[in-house]
């Protein structure tokens, strides 16, 4: 009986359905009652409920009537590692059906498992010379030769596979998965075949789709965010990405991050990178520095932001700072208030989380009551570093003139311009 009758469902049975049914047959082949009957369900349930592996079993139905059910036995003789009741089984149902292709192609894959690749070949030389286009006996024969690291053979015979059936997703992956550890100067070439016949190829084994891009070096263009667009797409779908792919990920996430082309891409698949199950306590200052370096480029890329509020952003997100730098660009900013408040405001209001980098400043260049207090607190800062290199916005660095007040200068005793009715030693003078 296969995984489908065991649950009483049909083969286009949902994710839902499949777990309904489960259930609803745990209810009468419980671990207590039937712990035998338990475990077969519990086989199925988690084989249905894979993407993978039930694509892979699904696989099997290849045959029709009775033969398929003694091939599904054949598979689950297999499962459990019975390899020498597995070739008995087969053997005889080799015999007893001798045009079946099905038959004798399992029977050579448990003698390869068994170690006797001889046997095997022979099988499948058999099968390729009566069917050149049986593209599941050249698979077989390619993981063989592969196993025996003849890597040309087997480049040859995953290429006859793909071009047997090139719209197969297995026969891509595979032939993908084998190049990527043994020739991956191919890769490029066997990645845009691929994406010619369907850009849908990979969505099994979605990390191919970021393999094949970057091993084309194409970590930029147009033309390459397509293939990214399309791993967001299935890696977000994915409820239980793989530790692989999510340590891939990691990896990969500062070359993605320098450019701003692919922070669209970052912005897709953070969420579920955080929420991923292979997440851990070690990776949260990375991603506290991508979520950064993500508003970051997106400040960059607003032309509204002066260039200052951007240099002096990307400079408060350092954790070795120097403060020189950092008087430097707010004198700038006092000197030029009327100019760079719009900034500041939409910093405020678009972006609180750069704002809050230097709230108590730019809360004072904001506030036009406090220019004056600005002014002179900072053409001093200005007179005490001015002997050494200031870096400024100009050209021009070492001709900027601190400001010179046009009223006279507030005592610390007069009244607080800002309207307070404090002294100015209370109020703003205070700081």
């Amino acid at each position: 009986m296969n995984y489908y009758e065991l649950l009483n469902i049909e083969r286009g049975a949902d994710a839902n359905e499949i777990k309904r049914a489960y259930f609803s047959a745990v209810k009468i082949h419980s671990p207590d009652s039937d712990p035998e009957g338990f475990k077969a369900l519990r086989t199925a349930y988690e084989t249905l409920s894979d993407q993978k592996e039930r694509a892979e079993y699904d696989g099997y139905f290849t045959a029709s009537g009775a033969i398929q059910n003694d091939l599904l036995a054949a598979r689950e003789l297999i499962r459990e590692n019975k390899y020498i009741q597995a070739v008995d089984f087969l053997t005889e149902l080799s015999g007893k059906n001798p045009d079946s292709s099905d038959a004798r192609r399992l029977l050579a894959e448990v003698l390869w498992y068994l170690k006797k690749s001889g046997s095997a070949v022979t099988i499948c030389e058999e099968l390729i010379e009566k069917d050149p286009a049986d593209y599941e006996t050249l698979l077989l024969r390619a993981k063989i030769a592969a196993s025996q690291g003849h890597k040309e053979k087997a480049i040859g015979y995953y290429n006859k596979t793909v071009n047997a059936s090139p719209l197969n997703p297995k026969t891509w992956i595979a032939y993908m998965n084998y190049t990527l550890h043994n020739a991956p100067k191919l890769i490029p070439d066997i990645f845009r075949r691929a994406m010619e016949q369907d850009i849908n190829m990979f969505r099994d084994e979605y990390i191919l789709y970021i393999v094949g891009a970057y091993n084309k070096d194409l970590f930029s263009g147009e033309n390459n965010l397509q293939y990214y667009d399309k791993f967001a797409e299935f890696f977000v779908n994915d409820k239980n990405p793989d530790k692989e792919t999510y340590s891939h990920l990691m990896d990969l996430m500062p070359k993605f991050i320098e450019k701003i082309e692919f922070i669209p891409f970052v912005e897709k698949i953070l969420p579920s990178l955080e929420n991923s199950k292979q997440y851990c306590d070690e990776d949260k200052e990375n991603f506290k520095y991508i979520h950064s370096t993500v508003m970051l480029h997106k400040l960059q890329s607003d032309k509204r932001i002066h260039d200052v509020l951007i240099d002096l952003t990307a400079f408060l997100l350092l954790e070795d700072k120097n403060k020189k730098q950092q008087l430097e660009m707010e004198i700038y900013i006092t000197y030029n208030l009327s100019l760079l408040r719009p900034s500041i405001k939409i910093l405020m209001n678009e972006y609180p989380e750069f704002f809050k980098l230097n709230q108590s400043f730019y809360l004072d260049a904001l506030n036009q009551k406090k220019e004056e207090f600005l002014l002179d607190k900072y053409a001093a800062i200005h007179k005490k570093i001015r002997r050494g290199r200031s870096i400024f916005y100009d050209d021009d660095t070492e001709d900027i003139t601190p400001y010179k007040r046009e009223s006279p200068k507030i005592g610390r005793n007069d009244p607080c311009p800002c309207g307070s009715g404090k002294k100015y030693k209370k109020c703003c003078g205070a700081g």
